[in-house]
Parts: C-alpha cells; sequence; structure tokens
C-alpha cells in the first residue's frame, strides 16, 4: 500500500508540471492579455515572434507526453528524461527571450508568470526523480 502511495506521488509531480505550463498559457504574464491573445495579436504584424508565445504551451504538451511514456512502461525513463530536456529548452528560451524584454515590468508581474515558473521547477525536479529513481529487479526462478 506505501508502495502505491508513493508511486501515485511521483505519477502527479510529473504530471502537475506540464499542466501548470499548459495553464500558464492562458493567464496573463506581464499585461492584460493572456499569451494566446499575446500570439494572435502580434501574428499580424511580427509573425516571427508571435511563435515565442506558444512556447510554454509546446513545453507543456512535450514534457506531458514524455511522461505519460513513462507510466506507460518503464523502461522509458532516458527517453522520457530527453523528451522532457527538450521541452524545458522550449521554456528556457522563452524565458530568457520574453522575459528580458519585459524586465522593467518584472513588478507588474501576472498569475502566468507565477504558473509558468512553478511548473519549469517541478519538471525539474520530476527529471531528478526520474533519473534517481531505482526500479526494484525481480530475479526470475
Amino acid at each position: 500500500m506505501q508502495l502505491k502511495k508513493k508511486v501515485l506521488s511521483f505519477l502527479l509531480l510529473g504530471l502537475i508540471g506540464p499542466i501548470l505550463l499548459i495553464i500558464s498559457e492562458f493567464f496573463p504574464w506581464f499585461s492584460d492579455y493572456n499569451l494566446i491573445e499575446l500570439f494572435i495579436i502580434t501574428s499580424f504584424a511580427e509573425i516571427e515572434n508571435s511563435f515565442l508565445f506558444l512556447f510554454p504551451l509546446i513545453s507543456g504538451i512535450v514534457c506531458l507526453i514524455a511522461n505519460m511514456l513513462v507510466t506507460y512502461n518503464a523502461e522509458f525513463r532516458i527517453k522520457t528524461v530527453i523528451l522532457s530536456l527538450v521541452g524545458l529548452g522550449f521554456q528556457l528560451i522563452f524565458f530568457i527571450d520574453y522575459i528580458s524584454q519585459e524586465l522593467g515590468f518584472l513588478s507588474n508581474a501576472g498569475v502566468g508568470v507565477y504558473l509558468g515558473s512553478f511548473g519549469f521547477f517541478l519538471i525539474i525536479i520530476n527529471i531528478i526523480n526520474v533519473l534517481t529513481r531505482v526500479e526494484k529487479v525481480q530475479e526470475v526462478k
């Protein structure tokens, strides 16, 4: 029973981070607009810069797929970590590019910033957890 609770808590930890990243897409970050609205607004003027606002959504989806992969089969741990690192790369590019533009407005941070940052850190904790988890090997007799 204790093992089931531990596995369930690790599974929830792996799912909450990407879900928070996806949810943060629909909350305002530094203005009154959420990132989807900013994507639509900037796609009319600067199409090359508008896709930056979709990176938290892409990152959340990639990390969610990675966590579903390790849920499906525990042998896919390394593939899960690689996919999660790709997703975190998207989010890190977004943080570096977007927050550096809005550095003067850091005091006006909205809910999306906190949800995105917390989801980012939960994914990092989940990667460390997946890499350090030791599976019990059962001998076949």
